[in-house]
């Protein structure tokens, strides 16, 4: 009824208006003055004026319909109606968005996404703000554009490979919602022996079945687990062969001791335990769970299990906050330690641990290596007095054979003496191999060692910037600075041991 009453009323508004207007007809009788005036130019529809397909899109998200229906849905709908769609109207401003959709873009924004991902798909990659970047992820995590899940991890993968080198930000991200993209997808677990948990887990059982393995192996896990120390010990660059038997030896003794007397293994002493942990598949990411309630088990090793439990997921593993594992590095240290005062090196490092079995452990382990060193030397020595009365008959046979007139003066030939071997033995003076200069070295050394440091002053230096200048060349290699700056400069005793190795008296 109200709607009659408001045409009646636009009618008659729109009637008196026409009566109101004068006309050529009229002029006269109404006394109108008219002049000339300019011809308006003719109103032109909006650049930014949506195509039909996109204002379709816009339709989704407002109303009764949009109003019930989360965004992850909205987004999905949107997504396939816009499958398809290509466009030609570049976007170039800045644009910051978290969890982006369509729905969070403006016209201008959203057209500049679809012309970027147009180019895209036809093989042209541009750099482009990083909520596009995303959307177009979201999409093949979806299943936006492609046939089957298999081609949509061959283009993350693509992506990945190909953007990843345009723009890193996206690839934590990226490489994580790969790892889920095979889980939920239930794609072949082949795909994700690379993956972090992967490799984790594969060192983690050579130490777990430690007696399975040799010696590189095991030292690869080693190296994997603790690269710290080994990355820059100048004994283990010297011994590196040495070292890594006995690690070896001791890693088997300590997995041998806790199978035998703890109740702990030695991989839960190192890392702790395997545990449930409660995942979420996609974090962060916009992405619509439509198969929620499907049952399933993933095992990526023996390690590792995943399990889908009405639509929640968990996994049953180490946790990969061990990787960097303190405990081992302290074991690796404590191992130099013990080697450098049994092989008499000038450099000694002080122990980490000082539990007397380890100790005792690592002790009989480098005596072995030692003892099987000697012997094998012993037996390259070794003689056969028992082929000796062969050897005479055989050779007063040959004197007798050898009849000359005159003999031969072959002293020349026998008496004269090998050269002597070429002193292959560094000098004292020789440059350490760090990223020092000399000023910077000498300036350690007078730190380490107690010397003098007015020769800074002579020289026109200052102590503030040599210890700003070393500690800026050492973080690198220890993660911290070295050196301190207060009223004298000194160092810092954590690293005392492993800077007297780096910069030798």
């Amino acid at each position: 009824m109200s709607g009659n009453r408001n045409k009646e009323a636009a009618q008659w508004f729109y009637t008196m208006i026409q009566r109101q207007t004068p006309t050529a007809g009229n002029r006269e009788e109404t006394g109108t003055v008219y002049r000339d005036e300019a011809i308006r130019p003719r109103v032109q529809p909006q650049a930014s004026k949506l195509p039909s397909l996109l204002r379709a899109a816009r339709s989704l998200e407002s109303g009764t319909y949009g109003s019930w229906q989360s965004r992850e849905l909205i987004f999905i709908k949107q997504a396939k109606l816009l499958a398809g769609y290509e466009d030609d109207c570049p976007f170039s401003g800045n644009l910051q968005r978290y969890y982006p959709t369509y729905q969070s873009l403006t016209d201008q924004e959203l057209r500049g996404y679809f012309s970027w991902r147009t180019k895209l798909r036809r093989g042209d990659m541009q750099k482009a703000p990083p909520a596009f970047a995303f959307l177009y992820i979201y999409e093949l995590l979806n299943q936006i554009g492609v046939e089957d899940p298999m081609e949509g991890y061959r283009k993350l993968k693509a992506f990945e490979a190909d953007y990843g080198c345009l723009d890193d930000t996206v690839l934590p991200y990226l490489k994580r919602w790969l790892f889920d993209y095979v889980l939920y997808y239930n794609l072949p677990t082949d795909l994700l022996q690379e993956s972090e948990q992967a490799v984790f887990d594969r060192n983690l059982l050579v130490l777990q079945n430690i007696g399975q393995y040799d010696v590189p192996q095991i030292l690869e896990a080693v190296k994997y687990f603790a690269p710290r120390w080994l990355g820059r010990s100048r004994f283990y660059a010297q011994h590196q062969e040495d070292m890594d038997t006995v690690i070896a030896g001791v890693l088997r003794g300590i997995h041998d001791h806790h199978a035998a007397r703890c109740k702990k293994t030695m991989v839960e002493q190192y890392f702790g335990p395997r545990r449930v942990h409660q995942i979420n598949l996609f974090d962060t990411a916009v992405f619509l769970d439509k198969a929620r309630g499907e049952d399933r088990e993933v095992t990526l090793d023996p390690l590792c299990v995943y399990r889908c439990r009405r639509g929640l997921w968990s996994a049953e593993k180490y946790s990969l906050s061990s990787r960097a594992n303190p405990k081992l590095e302290e074991l690796v240290r404590t191992v130099d330690s013990v080697m450098r005062g049994m092989y008499h090196d000038r450099h000694p490092v002080k122990a980490v641990l000082d539990t007397k079995w380890i100790l005792k452990l690592i002790e009989e382990q480098v005596h072995a290596l030692l003892d099987g060193k000697q012997a094998a030397e012993a037996k390259k020595l070794h003689l056969d007095y028992g082929k000796l009365d062969k050897i005479r008959s055989d050779a007063a046979v040959t004197r007798d054979k050898l009849i000359v007139d005159e003999e031969e003066d072959f002293s020349g030939e026998q008496g004269q003496a090998l050269p002597p071997e070429p002193d292959t033995a560094p000098s004292a003076g020789e440059a350490p191999d760090i990223p020092l200069t000399q000023q910077e070295c000498r300036f350690l050394r007078c730190l380490l060692y107690g010397g003098d440091l007015s020769w800074v002053r002579q020289e026109g230096l200052l102590l503030s910037v040599l210890v700003d200048s070393i500690n800026e060349k050492l973080y690198d290699a220890f993660q911290d600075t070295v050196l301190t700056s207060e009223d004298r400069p000194a160092v810092i005793e954590d690293y005392l041991d492993e800077l007297k190795e780096m910069v030798p008296e």
